[in-house]
């Protein structure tokens, strides 16, 4: 029973007699923002689950890596490791061919394959005689991935990349059609 402050308990009885056979059922129409937003998710036919667009995510990740192609280098098992500072990174881990427009998952993926493959322990599996130390030609694997999977280290390696095409087109070449002769020069240099 509900006793208000000031009421007397016969008061009491009928206020919590009026409050119980005032409750009824009404329609309740959502508005606002939050109902907006549920609205275009739904039209769109996308979840409101952040898990499952977590999911759709990492499959369309799993789906890039899946296409990425590894070019073997053959002069890996050559290489020197003292002299990792002036190797070719990108060839190192197989992705010569996409070079600066690799991405971070390629790059990590690559490393991961290149690891899989070349690892030391693998090697002696295997009967391959290893280097000991820091003189097997494991460490330039390592160093190309340390040098490309950190965004700074990786600029200053692609600004000095000797592979990089730093022709321009002349300007009799551009007259007739100057967007479809310099946009892949835009492209190169847009990094």
């Amino acid at each position: 029973m509900l006793l208000l402050p000031g009421a007397a308990a016969g008061q009491g009885t009928a206020i919590t007699h009026a409050l119980t056979s005032a409750s009824t059922l009404c329609q309740v129409e959502p508005v606002g923002r939050w109902f907006e937003a549920f609205v275009k998710r739904r039209n769109r036919n996308a979840s409101a689950s952040f898990q499952e667009l977590e999911d759709k995510k990492e499959l369309s990740e799993e789906s890039e890596d899946e296409e990425l192609q590894l070019e073997e280098f053959p002069m890996l098992k050559t290489l020197d490791p003292k002299d990792w500072k002036n190797q070719d990174h990108y060839a190192v881990l197989g992705l010569g061919h996409v070079r600066y427009k690799a991405t971070q998952k390629q790059i990590k993926a690559a490393h991961k394959a290149m690891v899989l493959k070349h690892h030391p322990d693998k090697r002696k599996a295997a009967g391959e005689p290893i280097k000991e130390g820091d003189n097997d030609y494991f460490t330039c694997i390592t160093k190309a991935y340390e040098m490309l999977s950190d965004p700074v280290k990786r600029r200053a390696f692609n600004s000095v990349d000797p592979t990089f095409d730093n022709s321009v087109p002349s300007k009799s070449e551009a007259k007739d059609n100057f967007f479809e002769v310099f946009s892949p020069v835009f492209e190169r240099n847009s990094r």
